[in-house]
């Protein structure tokens, strides 16, 4: 079965800061055409950061769209020029105050692929080494949490962790690496 939709035009209908919204027409296989509303945000990082002694430093912060504090992995938006790996390094830097000797390439996914390009990339960063505090943008107010990661684990398979790339990566961890 053919399942391959074309691509015909597609209009801006919304450009912030952040994010973009478009109305995209395509041809489907039966020749009908539909428009798809696409959302375009920039792609992002998480950073897993495991300390020596098995600990996982993770942030507390309110999100809006949701209207819920959340505990989350540090993650950011990667800058014009900047690689993944460089953002996964300034955003754990910045975040929790420690820097990964070590960050290792885990998984890319894509957040909802039903109407997003949104694309994350997820880092483990091992060997920490700590700076004095946290360098937080002026909009932003986090709180650098420490947990064993186990009882980490725990609070995200009975649902009190709600973030995707918080509980793919704790899953990614638990299967990968820490099950070993």
């Amino acid at each position: 079965m053919d399942l391959q939709e074309t691509f015909l035009r597609k209009k801006t209908v919304f450009k912030g800061r952040y994010l973009q919204a478009e109305e995209q027409v395509f041809r489907q296989p039966n020749g009908k055409e539909v428009v798809r509303e696409i959302v375009t945000p920039p792609d992002a990082v998480g950073i897993l950061p495991i300390d020596d002694a098995g600990r996982v430093h993770l942030v507390r912060q309110y999100r809006p769209a949701i209207r819920k504090i959340t505990l989350e992995i540090p993650a950011g938006v990667i800058d014009d020029g900047e690689k993944p790996i460089e953002t996964a390094a300034r955003e754990c830097r910045e975040e929790i105050g420690y820097l990964p000797k070590q960050l290792d390439f885990l998984f890319m996914y894509y957040h909802s692929v039903g109407f997003s390009t949104g694309k994350i990339e997820v880092f483990l960063g091992q060997n920490l080494s700590a700076f004095p505090e946290q360098h937080l943008d002026d909009s932003e107010f986090i709180e650098a949490v420490t947990l064993p990661f186990e009882e980490a684990y725990q609070q995200a398979i009975t649902g009190k962790i709600i973030d995707s790339k918080t509980l793919l990566a704790f899953l990614w961890y638990k299967q990968r690496v820490h099950s070993q």
